[in-house]
């Protein structure tokens, strides 16, 4: 494991300590990262943001496996030395390494990561958990998952970012990238529990072939500022999609998903289903898109985003888009927002309950439909406890 040491007050540092810890394709990607401007993302708060003073810290990455015969997984750089051609076929393939600023960063100092390959025909029964933490203020980590299931494979990944209690600015700059190949079904489920001072910057891209399916869990409660670029690329005839997704934004969070489903084979089908409440003065952001390529017939496809409004201070926006390029397709979209209903809360008082419970009553009533169909029970319960705990 390879550390740099961030300064005591938490301060920005301009270089790694050791340069030379950096293979020489890292250090050409690392310059080419620093010579990228900013995205423009009118929706995500980067000011105060200096992402190329923020100092890198590496051995961040907890996993916790089942033994299952075939099943290959392992961190990063044990990956790099032991399977290095399965790592060069599909690392950078589905997120493309130029995609921004911070996807270069991630190319140029990834090292913490997890890398799961799950041979044909095989059944992964217990779950892969993977935990990246921020150690501590001032660090930056650079996360990188990739998940390989190949024909007829069976597999569950659940990711985390999380950290403790934080007094300074941290960042996180993740990528992910799921392939699940022919008949393969795959259950990927991500979870942000940062700290109010670490801003989140990523991408994540699944990949799905012919007859395979992917079912996905986003969720975040935590951090200051959240930018996700994610895809599915639904590339193979038969494909499926089941994608849910859940925000609650308080203080003075910004917390942003752009979700895009591409429909690229014949007979494929994806529904997105999003929950979101907002609180206090945060500002969430459900910026999701189906898109529809010519190729693409026999399409069946649905997105619907819906906010809980807990404030009046508090902002959201939903822009569920559609782009079609085929004419034998079923696909809609759709969003709904709302203040909690007075009536209610009056309902629920008279019948013995304060203000305060009949409001959290309502609040895990409306995230209920997401959280009852997670598939795996201790899932369900960690989701339902960071609901409940941003109450």
């Amino acid at each position: 494991m390879q550390a740099y040491n961030a300064p005591q007050n938490g301060a920005a540092v301009v270089e790694p300590q050791d340069s030379t810890a950096l293979s020489t394709d890292q250090q050409v990607a690392l310059e080419q990262a620093r010579g990228l401007p900013l995205p423009v993302w009118k929706r995500t708060r980067l000011d105060g943001l200096e992402v190329d003073t923020l100092y890198p810290t590496f051995g961040a990455v907890e996993i916790d496996a089942p033994v299952t015969p075939g099943l290959y997984v392992a961190d990063l750089q044990t990956a790099l030395r032991e399977k290095p051609e399965l790592v060069a076929k599909y690392r950078g393939e589905a997120v493309v390494d130029d995609k921004n600023k911070f996807v270069a960063y991630n190319a140029a100092l990834a090292r913490d990561g997890v890398v799961v390959y799950v041979p044909r025909n095989v059944e992964v029964t217990e779950p892969i958990r993977v935990t990246y933490r921020v150690p501590q203020a001032g660090a930056a980590i650079f996360p990188r998952t990739l998940v390989i299931a190949e024909a007829n494979s069976h597999v569950t990944v659940i990711e985390e970012f999380t950290s403790g209690l934080l007094n300074n600015q941290a960042l996180v700059i993740p990528v992910s990238e799921i392939w699940a190949n022919d008949g393969a079904h795959v259950r990927f489920m991500s979870l942000q529990t940062l700290d109010p001072h670490v801003s989140l910057l990523g991408a994540q891209t699944a990949i799905v072939d012919r007859d395979a399916s992917i079912f996905w869990m986003s969720g975040a409660v935590g951090a200051d500022v959240q930018h996700m670029d994610m895809a599915v690329r639904l590339a193979g005839n038969g494909s499926a999609l089941d994608w849910l997704g859940f925000t609650f934004a308080t203080g003075k969070q910004n917390l942003l998903w752009a979700p895009t489903v591409n429909h690229v084979g014949l007979s494929t089908t994806a529904q997105i289903t999003w929950k979101t409440a907002v609180a206090d003065t945060g500002y969430a952001i459900f910026d999701g898109m189906i898109k529809i390529d010519h190729s693409a017939q026999g399409t069946n496809s649905d997105l619907r985003d819906h906010v809980l409004h807990l404030s009046p201070a508090a902002r959201s926006d939903s822009i569920p888009g559609l782009e079609i390029d085929a004419n034998e397709v079923k696909a809609g979209h759709g969003s709904t927002s709302g203040q909690v209903d007075e009536e209610q809360l009056f309902y629920l008082q008279a019948r013995g309950l304060n203000r305060r419970e009949a409001l959290r009553m309502i609040v895990l009533g409306f995230f209920a439909s997401v959280i009852e169909r997670v598939p795996l029970e201790d899932v369900r319960d960690r989701v339902l406890e960071l609901i409940d705990g941003k109450l």
